[in-house]
């Protein structure tokens, strides 16, 4: 339940201060997984990041299932990607409301 807690509050920091696309939360997905989590090396980030460049679709957001699914299983994929991505729906629903 704890790697759970941390999944989803660095990947809602990452979808929060990630302005700009995926190229952009790059440098804080290394920093959260590598740096503050050590969940992975240097190595296998430079991997997963080389894998997700080839693959189609927003790269933050592969980045956090496959992180999500290494450190929690299938329920920690959801949950990465759902974190990174909730900032951007809270942000999207004010911009209505106002």
């Amino acid at each position: 339940m704890k790697k759970q807690l941390q999944l989803a509050s660095a990947f809602f920091r990452i979808g929060l201060f990630g302005f700009g696309g995926g190229p952009t939360m790059i440098p804080l997905v290394h920093k959260e997984v590598v740096d503050n989590y050590q969940w992975m090396d240097d190595d296998e980030f430079s991997n997963v990041l080389a894998i997700g460049n080839t693959l189609p679709g927003p790269i933050a957001t592969k980045m956090a299932g496959y992180i999500g699914y290494k450190v929690g299983g299938v329920f920690g994929c959801i949950n990465a990607v759902v974190a990174t991505i909730i900032p951007l729906i809270i942000v999207m629903i004010a911009g209505l409301v106002y």
